[in-house]
């Protein structure tokens, strides 16, 4: 019998790759772990409580001090949480990555959340969606990619180093259920043993568990998504088909224009004319305008105090849902024949000129002030100038500001105006000091009171129209206080300096005439509280338009005109 050699699989190898190349290989496979897909999870899950979870458990022992166990109760529930989350993507070829996605959604969340004192909620999640590609670059910074390589990326990447010993299909259908059910009922075991407390906590801190990752931002991404869904198949509800222009309006003898402009991030506690201790309003200062003082937004972020304000609903009733399934004030204003324009140099129209129509600046008429890539208001200025020219009938036109728009408040002000220095010249505010970062957001707030007096001038200066202005800030600022910045605090937590807003008129000798408004009333009514409730019936008031949806109560100058329509 003739003897045929066999040859190993590994010959051809030896000869390519050499003898040495295969040790290595062997070493490398022999320090490979192998983990089973819960002790796969019980890493994961131990990691994120400890790399992410800094404001969860800094909430945890102020709100359990003093109480030891309570706190290693909770903690240990809350980690079984981590745990029961991971449990339900453990099937094959499912699990490494969707972890990998959890770690690297955890690292993202707790950045903002540790270094701005970002609470991740379904709002919050609304306003990333609605973040523009230039204001995404301003929040990732170099310290945000670094810290997102080191600590979501790598870890996520050593998901894939260990061997994972999967159950066959037959012990998959029972340890996968298993697995699941039991860290479920440990969850609600440890929160049982002391039930009473920690139910209490739950219902009256939100903070606790809204700074809990990544369950807190898994939850928003849920809510988000189910708010989106009923919003989107809702059938809008006409409002206003019967309004119409009053006697008043329709006695005048040019066109009635009405400029509303709708501010960004601009706080009622910096604005010079407030009595903020720095005159950040000089030009303002200088001019007749009427002064709202104690005036409070809808919200805390753009997606909902700007489309809350031109909506038909006060703070308490008002929801994304019944936004998008009702007209508002654009709409009320088409009816009645005054035309609508809406000019964006933010994140736009918020829905709000979905059916009457929008657009952004046009860069061209005022390439200067977009030169740096992002148009400064300024090029608010050169569409306000060309609407003037352009209109031939009675029109509320709204120009929605970049405003005092954060982090990078440096960039909503041009080179050379800088009233107060040194300013924060990044959007990372790691690097600046607390008065930098205050200088750079109080020249942004000069710069838009500029902004707004150049307006007031060029239309004191025409005749073709008959004009207003309107100027109020869709929400607030944190600059540091109680270690938060920027906005979109939710509104039970929410601080003043988010929710306390700029809010002037300016309405000409001639415009008072033809209103029938009385000045002297108006000046009394600025030192009243006022909120964003009040513009959807004061906008209507003042331009004379009659409907049954306007409600005078709400109307800020209703008692200050001589004639007035009936509604």
């Amino acid at each position: 019998m003739t003897h045929i050699p066999t040859t190993s699989s590994r010959a051809p190898l030896k000869k390519i790759f050499g003898r040495h190349f295969l040790q290595l290989g062997d070493k490398a496979k022999a320090w490979q772990p192998t983990l089973t897909p819960a002790g796969l999870n019980l890493i994961v899950a131990t990691y994120m409580m400890v790399a992410f979870n800094a404001a969860f458990w800094g909430h945890l022992l102020r709100l359990f001090e003093g109480a030891p166990m309570n706190i290693a109760c909770f903690g240990v529930a809350v980690w079984m949480l981590t745990f029961f989350t991971l449990s339900l993507v453990s099937l094959p070829l499912l699990h490494r990555p969707l972890a990998a996605g959890l770690i690297l959604l955890a690292a993202a969340a707790a950045w903002y959340q540790d270094h701005l004192g970002a609470v991740i909620d379904k709002l919050m999640i609304q306003n990333v969606m609605n973040t523009t590609v230039a204001e995404s670059r301003q929040l990732i910074t170099v310290p945000y990619l670094r810290h997102m390589f080191l600590t979501g990326v790598i870890p996520a990447a050593l998901l894939f180093w260990p061997r994972i010993t999967y159950a066959r299909v037959r012990g998959l259908l029972w340890r996968f259920p298993l697995t699941i059910a039991a860290s479920f009922l440990l969850t609600f075991g440890f929160l049982f043993i002391n039930l009473k407390a920690n139910v209490s906590i739950i219902r009256e801190h939100h903070e606790l568990l809204g700074s809990y990752q990544p369950g807190a931002t898994i939850g928003a991404l849920v809510r988000y998504a189910k708010m989106e869904l009923r919003a989107g198949n809702v059938e809008v509800k006409p409002l206003g088909q019967d309004a119409a222009k009053g006697p008043a309006l329709l006695a005048t003898k040019k066109p009635v224009l009405l400029v509303l402009f709708a501010g960004e991030t601009a706080r009622a506690q910096n604005f010079g004319l407030n009595g903020y201790s720095r005159n950040t309003t000089p030009e303002l200062s200088q001019l007749d305008v009427f002064n709202f003082k104690d005036a409070t937004s809808c919200g805390t972020s753009t997606a909902v105090s700007l489309p809350c304000m031109f909506s038909p609903f006060d703070r308490s009733n008002y929801s994304h849902e019944r936004f998008m399934g009702n007209e508002n004030l654009l709409d009320v204003l088409a009816h009645a024949g005054v035309d609508p324009v809406w000019v964006d140099n933010n994140t736009g129209d918020q829905n709000i000129a979905r059916r009457t129509g929008a657009r952004m600046v046009d860069v061209t008429l005022n390439p200067a002030a977009c030169a740096g890539g992002e148009c400064t208001d300024a090029a608010l200025l050169t569409e306000l100038s060309a609407q003037i020219g352009s209109i031939t009938e009675d029109t509320v036109l709204v120009l929605h500001m970049i405003g005092s728009h954060g982090p990078a408040y440096y960039l909503r002000y041009p080179e050379g105006f800088a009233p107060f220095v040194p300013d924060c010249r990044t959007a990372e505010f790691d690097y600046c000091s607390q008065q930098e970062i205050v200088n750079a957001y109080d020249n942004s707030i000069a710069f838009t009171d500029h902004i707004i007096a150049s307006a007031i001038k060029m239309l004191d200066q025409q005749d073709r129209v008959s004009p207003a202005l309107f100027f109020l800030s869709d929400h607030g600022e944190s600059l540091g206080e109680a270690g938060l910045y920027l906005h979109a605090a939710p509104m039970f937590m929410a601080p003043e300096v988010q929710t306390q807003v700029p809010f002037l008129m300016w309405l000409p000798q001639k415009f008072q005439e033809t209103m029938h408004v009385n000045a002297a009333c108006l000046t009394d009514r600025t030192s009243q509280p006022v909120s964003q409730d009040n513009l959807f019936h004061t906008v209507l008031g003042l331009m004379d338009i009659s409907t049954e949806v306007y409600r005078p109560e709400l109307d800020i100058t209703a008692n200050c005109r001589t004639e007035r329509t009936p509604a």
